[in-house]
């Protein structure tokens, strides 16, 4: 039987040894095509009197960037003080329960305690809201009577709660009871079938990061709190906590109950804050509560933030 000859067909199929053998020629960029490319242009003709491998090699590595992480996105209020900063604030959350009682009849509102927001809440006081419409609860509160001066029932009680704002509908996180954790049943409860969904929440936060009374110690005498607390789509709305950082226990609303408001605010003051905020911000593995909070909302949160 006649073979067939070699002649026409592909050298790729009648010369495989010496297709296997050839090496792999490189290819520069012409003089044009770096010009368009500063980067390339800049390791080509810095290294002519290279081998081509070289040059290849060389080329390849200067188009490599250091890509930053961009930060998580916020909506940003500046203020010259604390003053100015509590006026504005005060009618953006005014303006929101007065949409959500138009949308549906009531409206729910979480607030922070500490020094920060006072001069926030007695503004918010005065504002025309319907306010028998308006249940408000804190946030979080220290396991102490409503008279004790670290409460923050007993802040909302001095401040909010004035004038007309004294019709609003108050749901206390305290119970007394010797810890929050025999409290925490009734407390999950009362949140789940009256206050949640919420419409607004004003959220603190502390020179450590911390959110409500979500710490950045979270769990660390009970593996598994911190997921509780930050999971964005948690079961529990409620959580007794303690941390180092404090000596009383506390009930502190978790970020899943936090989130169901559609409203989310950060009310930060002071350049210590404002750069913790902004590093937890920038850094995707920041352990601090208040990154959890940036990354886990459901659209960015406005921060209204002044010196």
């Amino acid at each position: 039987m006649r073979m067939p000859s070699d002649e026409g067909l592909d050298a790729s199929v009648a010369e495989p040894s010496r297709r296997r053998k050839s090496r792999p020629r490189l290819t520069l960029l012409p003089t044009d095509q770096a010009r368009a490319c500063p980067v390339r242009e800049r390791a080509l003709h810095g290294a002519r009197n290279l081998p081509s491998e070289r040059r290849f090699h060389d080329a390849t590595r200067a188009e490599l960037r250091v890509i930053e992480p961009m930060p998580l996105p916020m909506h940003t209020h500046e203020f010259a003080d604390g003053a100015e900063l509590a006026a504005a604030l005060a009618q953006a959350v005014a303006a929101d329960l007065s949409a959500a009682i138009a949308r549906h009849g009531s409206a729910r509102i979480a607030l922070s305690g500490g020094s920060t927001p006072r001069a926030f809440l007695t503004r918010l006081s005065k504002l025309a809201v319907d306010w028998p419409r308006v249940t408000v609860l804190p946030v979080d509160d220290r396991w102490v009577p409503p008279q004790h001066e670290r409460s923050n029932e007993r802040l909302l009680r001095e401040t909010l709660l004035q004038g007309d704002a004294a019709q609003a509908r108050f749901m206390p996180l305290y119970r007394p009871l010797p810890t929050p954790e025999a409290a925490l049943l009734p407390v999950l409860g009362r949140i789940a079938h009256e206050a949640l969904p919420l419409d607004v929440v004003v959220l603190g936060m502390g020179e450590d990061g911390h959110v409500a009374s979500l710490f950045p110690d979270l769990g660390a005498d009970r593996p598994g709190l911190r997921e509780i607390g930050l999971d964005p789509r948690g079961r529990a709305p409620a959580l007794a906590v303690r941390t180092a950082n404090a000596p009383e226990p506390r009930m502190t609303l978790t970020l899943s109950a936090i989130f169901t408001a559609p409203s989310l605010y950060l009310h930060i003051e002071g350049a210590k804050k404002r750069t913790v905020l902004d590093g937890a911000a920038l850094d995707p593995r920041s352990p601090l509560p208040v990154r959890a909070v940036l990354a886990g909302a459901p659209k960015p949160p406005d921060l209204y933030w002044s010196p």
